[in-house]
């Protein structure tokens, strides 16, 4: 009676723990969302004041130009980044991880499936309950 009490304390503990993170986690989405909507006005900002300022040396369209030229650069330079982004040590070594416990597991499950089978390979010849031709 005891173990089923600590095992009911237990798993409302975990629903009660796994509820906090959940709402941890939506609390920490909003005010990602609140600063990606913050970051995104700086960078039209910048835009902006850079275009500003371009106009001061050359005409309106070769500022917008030479804008559109960097900012062409750095979408790129981004992209590759992206595009070349390989799993790194801590995925690999999951990856081997789990690859190893498929492994085993179907090991464990060949073994468990034979073990019926080891019954009528046996040399030994089981007794009918009823013997017909005595």
């Amino acid at each position: 009676m005891r173990t089923t009490n600590l095992l009911k304390i237990a798993a409302e503990a975990e629903l009660l723990r796994l509820r906090a993170f959940a709402a941890r986690q939506a609390r920490r989405s909003a005010f990602g969302a609140c600063a990606l909507v913050f970051a995104l006005a700086v960078l039209a900002l910048a835009e902006a004041a850079g275009w500003q300022t371009l106009r001061l040396y050359v005409t309106g369209i070769q500022a917008t130009l030479i804008l559109l030229g960097i900012n062409l650069v750095v979408a790129a330079i981004l992209g590759m980044v992206a595009a070349r982004s390989s799993p790194g040590n801590a995925e690999r070594e999951a990856l081997r991880v789990r690859q190893e416990a498929l492994d085993h597991a179907r090991g464990a499950l060949s073994i468990t499936a034979a073990i019926p089978l080891l019954r009528f390979a046996s040399p030994r010849r089981r007794r009918a309950f009823f013997r017909f031709g005595r």
